[in-house]
């Protein structure tokens, strides 16, 4: 019974490590997205959502396990973070109606 229990421990801290880190990933995604809302640029989400996690391994917090776990969700979440900010804007490409105006009101003159 004793030899079970290094790899529960094993178990339970990487599980533990990766569901840590994907929920800091996730607030410091919010963070961004709202820094980026507040300033009514939706499109800077990703790049504030870099520096963030810039300034992370700058003040040496990369030599962390969590901290790189943490940043690879994160980078997930920049990539996410550039799509809706372009789309929020009325950038992006699936869009088929001009900015002010709905699909609505153009089926009646």
């Amino acid at each position: 019974m004793e030899a079970d229990m290094p790899m529960l421990q094993i178990l339970v801290t990487a599980v533990g490590l990766t569901l840590g880190s994907l929920l800091v990933a996730v607030s410091l995604s919010c963070l961004a997205w709202w820094l980026a809302t507040r300033v009514h640029h939706p499109r800077w989400g990703a790049a504030f959502l870099l520096i963030i996690i810039g300034g992370a391994w700058l003040a040496s917090l990369g030599q962390s396990e969590f901290v790189k776990m943490a940043t690879v969700f994160a980078l997930v979440g920049v990539g996410l973070l550039y799509l809706v900010g372009r789309e929020e804007r009325g950038g992006g490409s699936s869009r088929d109606t001009k900015p002010g105006r709905s699909t609505l009101s153009e089926g009646k003159h």
